[in-house]
């Protein structure tokens, strides 16, 4: 006997606790049916075997190897069962077993026999077999069925044929990214556990570092002090004066709107002064990309309060995602 072999049957030993790796066609499945026969072998009932898998078409062919094997048993010549019972189990024969010959041949019809056949059954399967049997104490409907990812897609669909004409499409809309709807939603109610709070928005926003009671007014206020149109305004001047660079920023900057300042707002002055040309990751307040070396010196009294301004838009900006996060979600 090999050394592949040798492995397989101490791999396929019922009473070691076996963790087996291989590569696809190596011969897994063949040492799970060893495992089983020997099992049934040595005397253990069929219906006190539980073999689970992650798939039906692997639970599927493991009851069929499985079958096969028993029913080859009960038909071959006493000397060739004896081989292939050794084989098995190299050394012990039928001897070393606690069933003899004819029981050996009896097998397949006591599996087939066993109510409710051999458990060779999916992870879910089993699961919603026990489910089944205790439904009430797991707070289920005695009649609920499992959902499969084919009725699960047409359920979401479903729902989403629902909510088509409501305003929840159009906020959703508003953020979808283009990735396929079906694996949006998925994830949207593979994560339903997370919206079970009396207020999800305060339950995520604590999750995500907002403070108590921070709101989008709450962080505008931390941003915007009221005097921040007519800073820029007194900015301006000296940035149309300066480099090309500086009147790019001039530009940039009379687009944004500070009279009555949001979020959106908020967000232009985060890619102006801490992500404009010159800065870098982490963001820093430093006015190192805002404006020109010869612009900040004709700024003068005006320095310190736009460093006043970026340092607090770069306070808000993780206040702002967070915020904005917990609306998408």
């Amino acid at each position: 006997m090999d050394d592949a072999t040798l492995a397989q049957n101490r791999a396929s030993d019922p009473h070691a606790s076996t963790w087996l790796s291989a590569n696809a066609g190596s011969g897994k499945t063949k040492v799970l049916t060893d495992r089983v026969a020997r099992l049934l072998l040595s005397g253990v009932e069929p219906q006190r075997i539980l073999c689970l898998t992650y798939t039906k078409a692997a639970a599927s062919e493991m009851q069929n190897r499985l079958f096969g094997l028993l029913g080859r048993w009960a038909m071959l010549p006493e000397a060739k069962l004896r081989t292939e019972l050794a084989g098995i189990d190299e050394g012990a024969g039928i001897e070393g077993t606690g069933i003899g010959l004819p029981e050996a041949r009896r097998l397949f019809a006591r599996a087939i026999e066993t109510p409710g056949g051999l458990k060779i059954q999916t992870i879910h399967s089993f699961c919603a077999s026990l489910l089944r049997r205790f439904p009430l104490e797991a707070g289920l409907t005695p009649a609920f069925r499992e959902m499969d990812d084919r009725s699960g897609t047409a359920l979401r669909e479903e729902v989403l044929d629902a909510m088509a004409e409501g305003p929840e499409m159009a906020a959703l809309a508003a953020e979808f990214t283009g990735a396929e709807i079906d694996g949006l939603l998925r994830e949207i109610a593979a994560h339903s556990g997370g919206f079970d709070s009396a207020d999800p928005a305060r339950a995520l926003g604590a999750v995500l570092g907002l403070p108590p009671g921070m709101d989008a007014d709450a962080l505008l206020a931390r941003v915007f002090l009221g005097d921040e149109a007519e800073l820029i305004a007194a900015i301006l001047p000296h940035l149309d004066a300066g480099s090309v660079t500086d009147t790019r920023t001039a530009e940039r900057l009379r687009r944004i709107d500070l009279t009555a300042p949001g979020l959106a707002e908020v967000a232009a002055l985060e890619g102006l002064l801490l992500t404009g040309p010159g800065a870098k990751e982490p963001f820093s307040a430093k006015i190192n990309a805002l404006p020109t070396k010869a612009t900040r010196a004709a700024l003068g009294p005006l320095l310190d309060p736009l460093n006043a301004l970026m340092g607090r838009v770069e306070r808000a900006r993780p206040l702002r995602l967070a915020l904005a996060s917990v609306d998408r979600s």
